[in-house]
Protein backbone atom coordinates (compact mmCIF):
# COMPACT_ATOMS: atom_id res chain seq x y z
CA UNK A 1 0.00 0.00 0.00
CA UNK A 2 2.92 2.17 0.63
CA UNK A 3 4.50 1.23 -2.76
CA UNK A 4 1.30 2.11 -4.30
CA UNK A 5 0.78 5.74 -2.73
CA UNK A 6 4.40 7.22 -3.58
CA UNK A 7 4.17 5.32 -7.18
CA UNK A 8 0.50 7.96 -7.42
CA UNK A 9 2.42 10.92 -5.75
CA UNK A 10 4.89 10.76 -8.37
CA UNK A 11 2.61 10.83 -11.20
CA UNK A 12 0.51 13.62 -9.57
CA UNK A 13 3.82 15.51 -9.52
CA UNK A 14 4.38 14.53 -12.93
CA UNK A 15 1.21 15.49 -14.41
CA UNK A 16 1.52 19.03 -12.54
CA UNK A 17 4.63 20.18 -14.21
CA UNK A 18 3.73 19.51 -17.35
CA UNK A 19 0.75 21.61 -16.94
CA UNK A 20 3.32 24.27 -15.72
CA UNK A 21 4.97 23.65 -18.64
CA UNK A 22 2.27 24.22 -21.13
CA UNK A 23 0.82 27.33 -19.55
CA UNK A 24 4.25 28.76 -20.08
CA UNK A 25 4.50 27.76 -23.47
CA UNK A 26 1.26 29.51 -23.84
CA UNK A 27 2.35 32.65 -22.57
CA UNK A 28 5.57 33.00 -24.34
CA UNK A 29 3.29 32.42 -27.81
CA UNK A 30 0.54 35.16 -26.79
CA UNK A 31 3.44 37.24 -25.80
CA UNK A 32 5.13 37.06 -29.61
CA UNK A 33 2.14 37.18 -31.34
CA UNK A 34 0.64 40.45 -29.52
CA UNK A 35 2.29 44.04 -31.07
CA UNK A 36 2.74 46.36 -28.20
CA UNK A 37 2.69 49.34 -30.66
CA UNK A 38 -0.74 48.81 -31.13
CA UNK A 39 -1.98 49.18 -27.86
CA UNK A 40 -3.98 52.55 -27.26
CA UNK A 41 -4.39 54.19 -23.48
CA UNK A 42 -8.05 55.58 -23.58
CA UNK A 43 -8.88 57.99 -20.94
CA UNK A 44 -11.89 57.20 -19.01
CA UNK A 45 -14.93 60.02 -19.61
CA UNK A 46 -16.88 60.83 -16.21
CA UNK A 47 -20.61 59.89 -16.99
CA UNK A 48 -22.13 61.38 -13.74
CA UNK A 49 -21.98 64.41 -11.59
CA UNK A 50 -20.92 62.40 -8.60
CA UNK A 51 -18.05 60.64 -10.51
CA UNK A 52 -17.11 64.43 -11.34
CA UNK A 53 -17.34 65.29 -7.52
CA UNK A 54 -14.90 62.56 -6.68
CA UNK A 55 -12.42 63.05 -9.12
CA UNK A 56 -8.50 63.52 -7.19
CA UNK A 57 -7.61 67.38 -6.51
CA UNK A 58 -4.41 68.62 -8.90
CA UNK A 59 -2.37 70.18 -6.13
CA UNK A 60 0.44 72.85 -7.76
CA UNK A 61 3.45 72.37 -7.09
CA UNK A 62 5.17 74.09 -4.01
CA UNK A 63 8.33 74.55 -2.29
CA UNK A 64 7.34 73.19 1.68
CA UNK A 65 4.65 70.80 0.18
CA UNK A 66 3.91 68.59 3.26
CA UNK A 67 6.40 70.00 5.26
CA UNK A 68 3.91 71.99 7.59
CA UNK A 69 5.96 75.01 7.18
CA UNK A 70 3.00 77.12 8.20
CA UNK A 71 1.60 75.67 11.16
CA UNK A 72 5.47 74.77 12.77
CA UNK A 73 7.28 77.42 12.60
CA UNK A 74 11.09 77.90 12.36
CA UNK A 75 13.46 78.61 15.02
CA UNK A 76 14.81 81.89 15.39
CA UNK A 77 17.86 82.26 16.84
CA UNK A 78 18.37 85.31 17.15
CA UNK A 79 16.23 85.26 19.86
CA UNK A 80 17.20 86.38 23.23
CA UNK A 81 16.46 84.30 26.69
CA UNK A 82 15.57 86.24 29.59
CA UNK A 83 15.93 84.68 33.39
CA UNK A 84 14.57 87.05 35.67
CA UNK A 85 15.86 86.69 39.24
CA UNK A 86 18.61 84.27 38.77
CA UNK A 87 21.37 86.02 38.07
CA UNK A 88 23.67 88.91 40.24
CA UNK A 89 23.27 92.53 39.62
CA UNK A 90 26.66 91.66 37.33
CA UNK A 91 25.44 89.50 34.77
CA UNK A 92 25.94 90.89 31.49
CA UNK A 93 24.44 90.04 28.16
CA UNK A 94 24.64 90.69 23.80
CA UNK A 95 24.08 94.86 24.75
CA UNK A 96 27.37 94.67 26.46
CA UNK A 97 29.51 92.57 24.69
CA UNK A 98 27.98 94.48 21.34
CA UNK A 99 29.51 97.15 23.15
CA UNK A 100 32.71 96.22 24.11
CA UNK A 101 33.42 94.11 21.83
CA UNK A 102 36.83 96.36 20.62
CA UNK A 103 37.32 96.32 24.66
CA UNK A 104 39.86 94.04 26.72
CA UNK A 105 39.28 92.49 29.97
CA UNK A 106 40.76 89.81 32.76
CA UNK A 107 39.15 86.84 32.50
CA UNK A 108 39.47 85.35 35.78
CA UNK A 109 37.46 81.72 35.53
CA UNK A 110 35.22 79.85 33.83
CA UNK A 111 33.02 77.31 35.46
CA UNK A 112 29.75 75.26 34.50
CA UNK A 113 28.00 75.92 37.92
CA UNK A 114 27.08 79.88 38.19
CA UNK A 115 26.25 79.06 42.14
CA UNK A 116 30.45 78.79 42.42
CA UNK A 117 30.59 82.02 40.39
CA UNK A 118 27.45 83.76 42.90
CA UNK A 119 29.78 82.11 46.06
CA UNK A 120 33.00 83.66 44.52
CA UNK A 121 31.38 87.24 44.39
CA UNK A 122 29.69 87.04 48.02
CA UNK A 123 33.41 86.81 49.51
CA UNK A 124 34.60 90.08 47.79
CA UNK A 125 32.47 93.25 49.75
CA UNK A 126 33.75 95.50 46.42
CA UNK A 127 31.90 94.06 43.57
CA UNK A 128 31.89 97.10 41.20
CA UNK A 129 35.18 95.77 38.51
CA UNK A 130 33.30 92.26 38.66
CA UNK A 131 30.89 91.05 35.37
CA UNK A 132 30.21 87.62 34.17
CA UNK A 133 28.74 86.33 31.01
CA UNK A 134 26.53 83.11 30.01
CA UNK A 135 28.46 81.04 27.30
CA UNK A 136 26.73 78.64 24.75
CA UNK A 137 26.48 77.33 21.92
CA UNK A 138 25.65 74.93 19.36
CA UNK A 139 29.10 72.88 19.88
CA UNK A 140 29.98 75.29 23.38
CA UNK A 141 29.25 73.83 26.62
CA UNK A 142 27.34 76.23 28.91
CA UNK A 143 29.94 77.70 30.69
CA UNK A 144 29.78 81.07 33.29
CA UNK A 145 32.69 83.09 32.60
CA UNK A 146 34.03 85.56 35.14
CA UNK A 147 35.91 88.99 33.62
CA UNK A 148 37.33 92.03 35.75
CA UNK A 149 37.33 95.51 34.68
CA UNK A 150 36.93 96.48 30.96
CA UNK A 151 40.24 98.45 29.63
CA UNK A 152 40.80 100.29 25.72
CA UNK A 153 43.69 97.81 24.39
CA UNK A 154 45.76 95.25 25.15
CA UNK A 155 48.93 96.91 27.02
CA UNK A 156 46.14 98.33 29.49
CA UNK A 157 44.22 95.00 30.41
CA UNK A 158 47.70 93.48 30.56
CA UNK A 159 49.49 96.28 32.74
CA UNK A 160 45.90 95.08 34.78
CA UNK A 161 46.89 91.85 35.20
CA UNK A 162 50.48 92.45 36.69
CA UNK A 163 48.64 94.73 38.57
CA UNK A 164 45.36 92.44 39.89
CA UNK A 165 44.97 91.91 44.06
CA UNK A 166 42.29 89.28 43.79
CA UNK A 167 42.91 86.45 45.77
CA UNK A 168 42.12 83.52 43.57
CA UNK A 169 43.32 79.79 43.71
CA UNK A 170 47.25 78.62 42.91
CA UNK A 171 45.62 76.60 39.92
CA UNK A 172 43.54 79.53 38.09
CA UNK A 173 45.60 81.22 36.23
CA UNK A 174 43.86 84.98 35.20
CA UNK A 175 44.17 86.51 31.50
CA UNK A 176 44.18 89.52 29.21
CA UNK A 177 41.63 88.99 26.77
CA UNK A 178 39.24 90.23 24.17
CA UNK A 179 35.46 90.92 24.46
CA UNK A 180 34.39 90.30 20.90
CA UNK A 181 35.48 86.30 21.10
CA UNK A 182 32.79 85.98 23.68
CA UNK A 183 30.35 87.59 21.13
CA UNK A 184 28.80 84.22 18.87
CA UNK A 185 28.71 82.70 22.23
CA UNK A 186 26.22 85.12 24.28
CA UNK A 187 22.42 85.91 23.62
CA UNK A 188 20.95 86.78 26.96
CA UNK A 189 19.09 89.83 27.98
CA UNK A 190 21.62 91.17 31.17
CA UNK A 191 21.06 92.51 34.54
CA UNK A 192 22.20 96.41 33.52
CA UNK A 193 18.88 95.68 30.36
CA UNK A 194 16.44 94.78 32.72
CA UNK A 195 16.78 97.52 35.38
CA UNK A 196 17.01 100.35 32.56
CA UNK A 197 13.72 98.88 31.24
CA UNK A 198 12.05 99.13 34.51
CA UNK A 199 11.74 103.54 35.11
CA UNK A 200 11.19 104.80 38.46
CA UNK A 201 8.91 108.08 38.56
CA UNK A 202 9.02 110.28 41.39
CA UNK A 203 6.47 111.89 42.57
CA UNK A 204 6.67 115.83 43.92
CA UNK A 205 4.48 117.10 46.19
CA UNK A 206 3.67 120.73 46.73
CA UNK A 207 2.15 122.46 49.66
CA UNK A 208 -1.29 123.88 49.02
CA UNK A 209 -3.14 126.62 51.45
CA UNK A 210 -5.61 125.79 53.17
CA UNK A 211 -8.70 127.90 52.39
CA UNK A 212 -10.24 130.36 55.32
CA UNK A 213 -13.74 129.59 57.26
CA UNK A 214 -16.12 132.33 57.30
CA UNK A 215 -17.71 132.32 60.89
CA UNK A 216 -20.46 133.91 59.60
CA UNK A 217 -21.58 131.75 56.77
CA UNK A 218 -21.34 128.96 58.72
CA UNK A 219 -23.69 130.73 61.95
CA UNK A 220 -25.94 131.79 59.35
CA UNK A 221 -26.49 128.31 56.91
CA UNK A 222 -26.71 127.07 60.80
CA UNK A 223 -29.71 129.19 61.65
CA UNK A 224 -31.71 128.65 58.59
CA UNK A 225 -30.76 124.83 59.23
CA UNK A 226 -32.42 125.18 62.75
CA UNK A 227 -35.52 127.21 61.48
CA UNK A 228 -36.06 124.57 58.96
CA UNK A 229 -36.06 122.35 61.87
CA UNK A 230 -38.14 124.09 63.53
CA UNK A 231 -40.86 124.30 60.80
CA UNK A 232 -40.61 120.86 59.93
CA UNK A 233 -41.45 120.23 64.05
CA UNK A 234 -44.29 122.20 63.96
CA UNK A 235 -45.81 121.10 60.50
CA UNK A 236 -45.74 117.72 62.02
CA UNK A 237 -47.40 118.40 65.47
CA UNK A 238 -50.16 119.56 63.77
CA UNK A 239 -53.20 117.50 64.36
CA UNK A 240 -56.21 116.02 61.47
CA UNK A 241 -59.56 116.02 62.69
CA UNK A 242 -61.87 114.47 60.47
CA UNK A 243 -65.77 113.91 61.00
CA UNK A 244 -67.70 111.76 59.05
CA UNK A 245 -71.67 111.93 59.55
CA UNK A 246 -73.65 108.40 57.87
CA UNK A 247 -77.60 107.58 57.82
CA UNK A 248 -78.92 104.86 59.34
CA UNK A 249 -78.09 102.79 55.79
CA UNK A 250 -73.92 103.41 56.04
CA UNK A 251 -74.01 106.40 53.23
CA UNK A 252 -72.02 109.08 53.94
CA UNK A 253 -73.60 112.11 54.70
CA UNK A 254 -70.96 114.95 55.38
CA UNK A 255 -67.42 114.99 55.87
CA UNK A 256 -65.67 117.75 58.17
CA UNK A 257 -61.54 117.88 59.16
CA UNK A 258 -60.31 120.40 60.92
CA UNK A 259 -56.63 121.60 62.43
CA UNK A 260 -55.50 122.19 65.65
CA UNK A 261 -51.95 122.49 66.99
CA UNK A 262 -50.87 120.21 69.64
CA UNK A 263 -49.66 122.98 72.16
CA UNK A 264 -53.45 123.59 72.83
CA UNK A 265 -54.58 119.82 73.63
CA UNK A 266 -54.22 118.33 76.49
CA UNK A 267 -51.86 115.24 74.97
CA UNK A 268 -48.82 116.18 73.63
CA UNK A 269 -49.03 113.37 71.65
CA UNK A 270 -51.12 114.01 68.45
CA UNK A 271 -52.31 111.06 65.89
CA UNK A 272 -51.67 112.91 62.14
CA UNK A 273 -55.48 112.00 61.12
CA UNK A 274 -58.57 111.01 63.02
CA UNK A 275 -62.00 109.47 61.91
CA UNK A 276 -65.16 110.20 64.25
CA UNK A 277 -68.27 108.64 62.98
CA UNK A 278 -71.98 109.71 64.04
CA UNK A 279 -73.31 106.34 64.73
CA UNK A 280 -76.88 108.19 65.36
CA UNK A 281 -77.31 109.54 62.18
Amino acid sequence: MVALRTHWQQIQNYIWLVFGGACLFFALIFWAVTDTKELVEVEKKAETEVELQIQPEKVSAMNHLGALFDEVKPLDMTTRAVATAQHESEFRGTKFVNEQKKAYAIELFRVSDEAILKSFLKKHPDRSNFLYLRLTGEDHAEQYVLLYGTYRNSSDAKQALADLKVTLPASVKPVAVQIEQYQPFVNDLGSDELKASSKLYAVNLKTAPLPKIDEAQIAAKRAEVQAQQAAAAKAAATTTTTVTRRDADGNVVNVQQSQSNADTAHSKTAAPQQEVTDPFN
